[in-house]
């Protein structure tokens, strides 16, 4: 994965099915939950049912190439320092990329002023797109040949 492409290198993930973070090199992954991350918006914290309803839609929608759930993808979070939460574990909130560790302000930078479900949805549609052109191609072909 060239490091100087990160988004290239998110969209090859994103356009997947059954993707684990675990067996993601570390790259990969800060750039899989630097995504997921922006479900919470900066500067606010979040109830943790609100929280888990948003990495659920996230997991069904943008997320949806992610083999995981709600709750792991949560850990991954916190654990990674994308997002924290208070010491009972009642509310989380999104880290201010400026606060982020340096080794993942440049994932979180790469997605910075894009809409990521938009994003996502654009290059699964464009998939699509490529293959059932290339459906369309072979079934012409093979009606050529037998004709």
């Amino acid at each position: 994965m060239a490091a100087s492409d990160p988004l290239n290198a998110l969209a090859t993930l994103v356009v997947k099915t059954g993707v684990g973070l675990g067996g993601l090199t570390l790259a990969q992954r800060e750039l899989v939950l630097a995504l997921a991350a922006t479900v919470l918006v900066s500067g606010s914290a979040v109830s943790e049912p609100d929280v888990n309803l948003l990495l659920r839609r996230c997991l069904a929608e943008e997320g949806a190439f992610l083999d995981t759930d709600h709750v792991e993808l949560r850990r991954w979070l916190v654990d990674s320092g994308f997002w924290r939460r208070d010491g009972f574990g009642r509310a989380y909130e999104r880290v201010a990329a400026a606060e982020l560790p340096p080794q993942l302000q440049a994932a979180a930078a790469a997605l910075a002023g894009i809409d990521p479900g938009a994003w996502v949805r654009r290059l699964r549609e464009q998939r699509q797109a490529r293959r059932d052109a290339r459906r369309s191609a072979w079934t012409t072909r093979q009606g050529a040949a037998g004709g």
